[in-house]
């Protein structure tokens, strides 16, 4: 039931109101991660589990635990707000990812990456200084 605010005029609209022809071919999901509009070198598509699903990933080592904790419950209250909701694993105390798509469709949709932008321009995360000198194309999002 995605709403998605607008991110420079965007919109998502609600899960339910979209049907198979919203589905993004590889090619039209990579078109779109090349038009984000906030930061769209630090995410990648993927196919998920080898089973077709594509979904648009992006992982990050947080400076703590804490701040990976800070982080994804930013984006978990944006999510929950914009009713789309992505998946969020945090390993190794610090290391997380953060896989998007349209779970009703089982795949990806324009949605997505605007649930993405709005995770970009609205979420400060403090990473990992080392991971940061490894990853200058996160540097925009960086907090101290």
């Amino acid at each position: 039931m995605a709403a998605c605010s607008s991110v420079e005029k965007g919109k998502c609209v609600p899960c339910e109101g979209l049907d198979d022809t919203a589905l993004l071919s590889l090619e039209h999901a990579q078109s779109e991660l090349s038009s984000m509009t906030v930061q769209p070198s630090v995410w990648t598509i993927q196919e998920s589990n080898g089973d077709g699903i594509l979904s648009l990933t992006r992982t990050f080592t947080a400076k703590n635990f804490q701040a990976a904790l800070d982080a994804i419950n930013a984006m978990g209250a944006i999510a929950e707000r914009e009713g789309h909701h992505p998946n969020f694993h945090l390993t190794d105390y610090r290391n997380v990812e953060i896989e998007i798509w349209t779970h009703s469709l089982k795949g990806l949709t324009k949605n997505d990456f605007l649930l993405a932008n709005l995770f970009d321009s609205e979420v400060k995360i403090a990473y990992s200084p080392k991971w940061l000198k490894e990853h200058p194309e996160a540097k925009a999002t960086s907090m101290e």
